[in-house]
C-alpha cells in the first residue's frame, strides 16, 4: 500500500517547495501568506492548518485543518487554538529570507556557499543528530550521538551510548552537547546511566539493552581481514580504526575478519567498538536528492506508514547490511549470533555480542559491507553478573556561561522538548553520588531531527531513481557503486570541514 502510494506521490508531485522552520520565539516572523502552517506540538503531535492566524498578543495560533498524533494518524479535523508555549516549531513552505531573523530561522534549501566542501561534494555536507562531548582526563572528547537514526517526529527514538573513555574527576561530571550541524534537533531527554565497577571488572551493554560485569576484555592470538594481520589496528579503543574501500561495481559486495580468541570461560562475550562509515550517509542524501522537491511530502507519507511500510523503505540501508557476528562450530561451519547495526558515522559505541559457549579456541568472523564501518577495537571478555544502572537526571544546563533554568526544565520533563538550533551548545552537568572515576557511564538520549533539503541536491532530482531505492535496492547499490567510488576518498575530510559550528 505504501510503495503504490510512494510512486503516485513520485510521479505525480512535480511542485518545489522551500521549507522554513521557526521558532515559537520568532513567532512574528511567521510569513502569514503561507497557505498551509504546519505546527510541531511539544508533545510529539502535529497540526497542519490552512486559513490560519496568528495573535501575537494573546501568543494563540488559530485556523482550520487536520491534528495528529506522535505516530501521525488523524485525531481529529476542524477548527483548532493553540497556544505557542505548547509549540516546539513553526514550519511553513515559504521562504522568507531576512538578515535579521538569520539566528532564529531555519530554511531548507539553505545554500551553503559558506563551505567550499559543501559546494564540490554536495553528499559529504555536514549533517548529524546531536553531539556529545565528555572529558577523557585530557580533552574534551566527541564520545556519543544521539537517536542518529530519528530523522523524523514519528521516529523519535531512545539511544544510549557507552562513555567508554570517559574520565571526569569528582563527583561532578560535564557534558558538552552540541548541534555542529545545519539540522534542527529536538531533543526530550539526556540523562547518564553510572554502574559503579567492581575491582578491575568493567560494565558493558549488550544489543537487548542489558547491562553486565565482564572480566577484562583480552586481544585476539589471529586477526585476519583483507590487507593481511590486524590485531595492532584493533587491539585497542583508542580511534585508530580499522578500514575499507567500498567496491567499485556494487555497494553491498561484503568483506570478512576472522579472529581467533583463547577460551577463558563458558560465558564468552565479543567486545566490538564501531561506527558505521560515510556510505549509509551518502545514500540517505542521495535519496533526498532524488526525491528532490517531494522530500516534504514523502516524510508526510513516512510518518503514517505502519511498519511493514517502513521497513520497505529502509530497502537500501537492509540491504547494505550492517556487522554479522558468526561463530565456527564443531562442525567447522559458521553460524550467525548477531547483527551490530548501531546507527552514526560520527563516534564509535561499544557493545558486547554474548556467544555460545564450547570447547576450545573461539572462532569469531565478523562480515560487512565493503567500506560501510569503521572497527576501533574487538576483544573476548567474560560475562559476569548483571549490572543495574542508577539513572541521573542532568543537574544544570548552561548556554555559555548562564545558567538556564528553562532548559534544564525542559530535559527533566518528558513532556516537554529542548530545540537546538545550528551552532547551539548546551552544557549539562551532573552528580553523581560519590567520586565519578569508580562508575561506568552511559548517555541515554531520546528525540529526533529534522534533516534539511541541501539545495545543492535539487539538481538531481529523479523520481525513477528514487523508486528504484525502495524497489530495486540491491540494483541501487550496484548503479550507485561507480559514483560514490568517485567521491569516496574526499567524503571525510569535506565532511568534517563542512561542519556549521566547530
Amino acid at each position: 500500500m505504501f510503495l503504490a502510494a510512494f510512486l503516485l506521490l513520485m510521479l505525480g508531485c512535480a511542485d518545489r517547495l522551500s521549507r522554513s522552520l521557526t521558532s515559537p520565539d520568532a513567532l512574528d516572523t511567521v510569513d502569514q501568506s503561507a497557505p498551509f502552517l504546519k505546527v510541531h506540538m511539544r508533545d510529539g503531535s502535529l497540526y497542519v492548518l490552512s486559513d490560519w492566524t496568528v495573535s501575537e498578543s494573546e501568543a494563540v495560533v488559530t485556523g482550520t485543518g487536520t491534528r495528529y498524533g506522535v505516530d501521525r494518524l488523524v485525531i481529529g479535523t476542524g477548527a483548532f487554538s493553540v497556544a505557542v508555549a505548547d509549540v516546539a516549531i513553526f514550519e511553513t513552505n515559504v521562504l522568507r529570507p531576512s538578515p535579521s531573523i538569520a539566528a532564529l530561522t531555519v530554511i531548507t534549501g539553505i545554500s551553503v556557499a559558506i563551505t567550499v566542501a559543501c559546494i564540490t561534494n554536495p553528499k559529504a555536507c555536514f549533517g548529524s543528530c546531536p553531539t556529545f562531548y565528555v572529558t577523557d582526563g585530557e580533552q574534551d572528547l566527541l564520545q556519543a550521538e544521539g537517536f542518529s537514526a530519528s530523522i523524523a517526529p514519528s521516529l523519535e527514538a531512545t539511544d544510549i551510548d557507552h562513555l567508554y573513555r570517559a574520565a571526569p574527576r569528582g563527583r561532578e561530571v560535564t557534558v558538552q552537547m552540541l548541534n555542529e550541524a545545519y539540522e534542527t534537533h529536538v531533543v526530550r531527554r539526556v540523562d547518564l546511566l553510572a554502574v559503579p565497577r567492581l575491582g578491575d571488572r568493567r560494565v558493558f551493554q549488550d544489543l537487548d539493552g542489558g547491562f553486565w560485569y565482564v572480566t577484562p576484555p583480552v586481544a585476539p592470538t589471529v586477526c585476519q581481514a583483507s590487507e593481511g594481520d590486524c590485531r595492532d589496528v584493533l587491539a585497542a579503543f583508542d580511534g585508530h580504526e580499522r578500514r575499507s574501500l567500498a567496491d567499485s561495481t556494487d555497494l553491498a559486495l561484503r568483506e570478512a575478519i576472522e579472529l581467533t580468541f583463547e577460551r577463558t570461560s563458558d560465558s564468552p562475550a565479543l567486545v566490538l567498538a564501531s561506527r558505521q562509515s560515510l556510505l549509509p550517509t551518502y545514500l540517505l542524501y542521495q535519496a533526498f536528492g532524488y526525491l528532490g522537491s517531494t522530500v516534504a511530502h514523502w516524510l508526510a507519507l513516512l510518518e503514517r506508514s505502519d511498519a511493514a511500510s517502513l521497513e520497505a523503505v529502509r530497502g537500501v540501508v537492509a540491504t547494505l547490511g550492517g556487522i554479522d557476528v558468526l561463530v565456527q562450530g564443531s562442525d567447522g561451519g559458521w553460524e550467525l549470533v548477531a547483527t551490530i547495526s548501531e546507527t552514526g558515522p560520527l563516534a564509535a559505541d561499544v557493545k558486547i555480542v554474548r556467544l555460545p559457549p564450547g570447547e576450545g579456541p573461539v572462532m569469531v568472523r565478523l562480515e560487512m559491507a565493503m567500506g560501510a564501518w569503521r572497527i576501533d577495537w574487538v576483544a573476548l571478555a567474560s560475562v559476569q553478573e548483571a549490572a543495574e544502572p542508577l539513572r541521573i537526571t542532568p543537574s544544570e544546563v548552561r548556554i555559555g556561561e548562564r545558567s538556564t533554568q528553562e532548559a534544564l526544565e525542559k530535559l527533566l520533563n518528558d513532556e516537554q522538548t529542548l530545540v537546538a538550533f545550528p551552532g547551539d551548545r548546551h552544557t549539562i552537568l551532573y552528580r553523581l553520588p560519590r567520586d565519578a572515576e569508580n562508575y561506568e557511564l552511559f548517555l541515554e538520549t531520546r528525540g529526533y531531527y529534522l534533516e534539511w533539503m541541501r539545495e545543492e541536491w535539487l539538481a538531481e532530482e529523479n523520481h525513477l531513481y528514487a523508486a528504484g531505492m525502495f524497489l530495486d535496492p540491491a540494483g541501487t547499490l550496484k548503479r550507485l557503486a561507480p559514483e560514490f567510488k568517485r567521491v569516496e576518498a574526499q567524503l571525510d575530510s569535506a565532511f568534517w570541514r563542512s561542519k556549521y559550528a566547530h
